[in-house]
């Protein structure tokens, strides 16, 4: 099994700290952040089309072998194919474990700059303190900062980015980190049994590496906030994503119904979402969605995504199931873990891009090339 610590896969062009900009911004700086529609633009006040809002799923309820469990297997069947979000309620992380991961995440990010920057992100590697997916210097901005680290397996970890303060930093997120891959593989195990795959390894093993993406996300200029976002639309380029919100701001909002429909958490869940991965694995059945995160003129805000992939090795591959298939065509293209992570480094945080790189010709949605 190759070891991601020691291949270049691919990095972002470094950018000014957002969180020491925001203290002291000029209209000169904030430009690069302005976008030319207000996020207000299609935001829909509640959910789309008077529906009731995100799915959820109570994971001890999906584990019960007995009729519960069937019910809440029906959820996140749904949940997955008209949604591709959903909330995750009695999922088992101890209270404790999910505050101590809260707590040394904000002392993080509360941290001086500059001890901050001392696990700032290398050159082609995304790992450490800094940004991601910026690949040209007149591309628009995202208002947050980002603190990547690789989880697991532990053996992927690599400890220079890892803080000495707060101290009890490492030992909470170790703990965290082992909880949500525990949650992200009963999850795939659940939709291995709904997609009638037998052999639930074929989607288990994309929780078998689990990568932390931690965003902060500081005040915006009140009279600039509806042009700034925090995060770009985008989906999620990775098997399933598994969302703690660390603070009581709200900012994520998804694509559903032809405008933007704001996620409000319930406290103690977790927020999950298909992913790229999951799109061509299921050849299309279940579909990864589009979502942003706008940001608040008076509140930081700030929260940790779990991501969830397959390991790296010479034949670790994403492609459609056959048993999804079956006599249909895949309409996604093979690729190897590395290739694909490769290709997400190096692309620009710009709506469903990469899994668009993925389609077949065939693919009703296929990109047109001229």
């Amino acid at each position: 099994m190759e070891n991601p610590r020691n291949l270049g896969l691919g990095g972002s062009l470094p950018v000014p700290n957002v969180q020491a900009l925001a203290a002291d911004v000029t209209p000169t700086l904030l430009r690069r952040y302005l976008r030319p529609q207000p996020s207000t633009d299609g935001v829909f006040p509640t959910a789309a089309d008077g529906e009731a809002g995100l799915p959820v799923v109570d994971l001890g309820r999906l584990l019960d072998p007995g009729l519960a469990g069937q019910e809440e297997a029906a959820k996140l069947r749904l949940a997955c194919e008209d949604w591709g979000f959903f909330q995750v309620v009695n999922h088992g992380i101890a209270e404790e474990t999910m505050e101590e991961m809260k707590r040394d995440l904000v002392g993080f990010f509360h941290l001086p700059l500059a001890e901050k920057t001392k696990l700032a992100q290398q050159k082609d590697y995304i790992e450490g303190y800094g940004q991601a997916f910026v690949s040209s210097e007149e591309q628009t901005l995202d208002w947050s900062d980002m603190y990547f680290l690789n989880t697991q397996p532990p053996s992927y970890r690599d400890l220079r980015f890892w803080p000495s303060s707060p101290s009890s930093f490492r030992l909470s997120m170790e703990r965290y980190s082992a909880e949500t891959q525990r949650v992200a593989t009963h999850l795939l195990r659940a939709m291995a049994r709904n997609l009638d795959v037998q052999d639930d390894e074929k989607l288990t093993r994309i929780a078998a590496a689990q990568s932390m993406r931690m965003n902060y996300y500081p005040p915006c200029p009140p009279e600039e906030r509806d042009r700034v976002l925090g995060v770009s639309p985008h989906s999620d380029a990775v098997g399933l994503t598994l969302l703690l919100q660390v603070t009581p701001v709200p900012g994520l909002q998804i694509n559903k119904g032809g405008g933007w429909v704001p996620v409000d958490p319930i406290p103690g869940a977790l927020v999950a979402n298909v992913g790229d991965v999951i799109e061509v694995l299921t050849n299309g059945r279940y579909k990864s969605i589009e979502h942003r995160v706008v940001v608040n003129a008076r509140q930081e805000r700030v929260s940790i995504a779990a991501f969830h992939n397959a390991t790296f090795g010479p034949s670790s591959m994403y492609s459609p199931l056959e048993e999804i298939v079956g006599g249909g065509e895949p309409l996604y293209r093979t690729i190897t873990v590395e290739d694909y992570v490769k290709l997400v480094l190096s692309s620009k945080l710009q709506g469903k891009n990469i899994l668009d790189a993925m389609k077949l010709p065939n693919h009703p949605a296929a990109p047109l090339i001229n």
